[in-house]
């Protein structure tokens, strides 16, 4: 691909790959910020090629344009313009990637919106020393302005994929590293293949290989057939093939096999205590009595905490049947809120009150969620169960309340297992690992937002489940029980 590179043609079929490529990404977690500004970067970067296309296309020869009163050649105005886009605007944006990728507008909220405007303050220096309106030329008749603008843009590529890597080695052990290494391979292998085919080669001044960027084309490729495989297997960017919408940078918790060792045998070595315990009681020494109580809260709390991590971490097993969801958040409230000062709210839809699913491990996933709700309330507030069906093959499950949210930097730790912002002996910490679960193993996604502003505290967790009518279920039960027959 060196010398005239690739034809005109291929060059219109690179810039849409591209576009495909990145539009994809976007459309597969619309409001992630990583999804957002990768996409943005992405688009901003097919400059180049678009650019090339229109120039040796020949579309504007021999036209001129008049811009705040200076005649211009347009092609080479509208090449210059797009070139400033290219090298002065594309590696901001994918340094912003970068950074919402390490999750820093989490980690310094305050600070982040600063560093994102300052990003951008070398281009207004660019515009003022570089115009914009000249870009084509000064590369031809300036060799520092093109040093200074391929330093500027090599350094910023730095900047994008330190915060990247760094995220990485932090969270290789983590159950989110699989997903995030795989959206890095898309972040950086095409952003650096650039970098150093434009500016490194540039630099070191070797022509016969100026138009290697556009080997690109097939990075791009072998990215998109990469993306499309990881759609038909666990999803990638947020979306799996189905657009089933889920949170790329989490993956279901499982137990560690070493943890299982120890919660084996945590219940031996009770089952001992608790024996023991009860001994020593039969001899009636008043003198042991209170020592024997702290030993037996010790005991209970330990086997609710070795049965909750076998019911919490097993592998979930999907036994669906039609259950009506009024009825079922009767059911949860009526058992959970008794007594409670608070109002309840139940909404349900009266077309569609049904929904197919597993009712062991739905309710216990909502009473999950409605404990937790009233703990965070406290003695008064106001729940809210909320079932409805935007779309004949979804249905949304909410659980709203009014307590005192979850704080920011706590969001993305909800999800780990034993991971508990309560200090009470009665949380351990598996409730939520376990309600994602679940929600996975019906083939749906489990979200989450939460305020603490005084204003407007609360939380609402948002179950977006697939949805079956009665005449799919019979369907399925005909073909289930013909396979039976010889």
């Amino acid at each position: 691909m060196g010398g005239n590179g690739l034809p005109n043609v291929l060059l219109l079929l690179f810039t849409m790959l591209i576009w495909s490529l990145y539009g994809l990404i976007f459309i597969s977690s619309p409001r992630n910020k990583v999804n957002q500004w990768c996409c943005i970067s992405g688009i901003l970067l097919s400059v180049g090629v678009l650019k090339e296309y229109i120039y040796f296309g020949g579309f504007f020869a021999g036209q001129y344009s008049l811009l705040l009163g200076i005649r211009y050649e347009t092609d080479e105005l509208i090449n210059s313009i797009m070139t400033a886009v290219l090298y002065y605007i594309a590696m901001p944006c994918a340094v912003i990637c970068g950074l919402y990728f390490a999750r820093l507008d989490r980690i310094i909220p305050r600070l982040f919106h600063f560093i994102e405007i300052a990003l951008f303050f070398p281009v207004l220096v660019f515009c003022v020393v570089y115009p914009w309106s000249q870009t084509r030329i000064i590369p031809l008749t300036n060799e520092n302005a093109y040093g200074i603008v391929a330093g500027y843009n090599l350094i910023y590529g730095l900047l994008a994929t330190i915060p990247i890597v760094i995220a990485l080695i932090r969270e290789r052990k983590n159950d989110a590293f699989r997903q995030r290494r795989l959206v890095s391979v898309i972040v950086l292998l095409p952003l650096w293949y650039w970098l150093i085919t434009v500016f490194g080669f540039h630099l070191l001044g070797l022509e016969n290989l100026y138009k290697v960027w556009q080997g690109n084309v097939i990075i791009i490729l072998c990215l998109f057939i990469y993306y499309l495989y990881h759609l038909f297997h666990r999803g990638i960017w947020g979306m799996r093939l189905s657009r089933e919408h889920f949170d790329w940078s989490e993956e279901s918790v499982k137990l560690p096999d070493d943890s299982r060792y120890v919660i084996h045998m945590l219940k031996n070595e009770t089952a001992k205590l608790r024996l023991s315990t009860q001994l020593i009681r039969d001899l009636n020494i008043p003198e042991a009595l209170d020592e024997l109580d702290i030993i037996q809260r010790s005991i209970d709390h330990m086997e609710r905490f070795t049965q909750k991590s076998t019911d919490y971490t097993g592998e979930i097993h999907v036994e669906a049947e039609m259950i009506n969801m009024e009825e079922l958040f009767a059911s949860v409230t009526e058992e959970l809120t008794g007594g409670w000062k608070g109002s309840v709210k139940l909404q349900v839809e009266t077309k569609n009150p049904e929904l197919y699913c597993d009712p062991v491990h739905i309710k216990e996933v909502l009473c999950n969620l409605v404990s937790n709700s009233l703990d965070a309330m406290g003695d008064e507030g106001t729940l809210t169960l909320s079932y409805r069906t935007p779309k004949k093959d979804v249905a949304l499950i909410q659980v709203m309340d009014t307590g005192c949210g979850i704080a920011p930097e706590n969001i993305d730790r909800i999800f780990e297992m034993y991971y508990s912002s309560y200090s009470d002996p009665n949380h351990f910490g598996m409730g939520l690992p376990y309600c994602r679960n679940v929600i996975k193993a019906h083939g749906g996604y489990i979200s989450v937002k939460s305020s603490t502003d005084p204003a407007s505290h609360g939380t609402e967790f948002t179950l977006c489940l697939p949805r079956r009518n009665r005449t799919e279920i019979r369907h399925k039960r005909k073909e289930k029980s013909s396979w039976k027959q010889p």
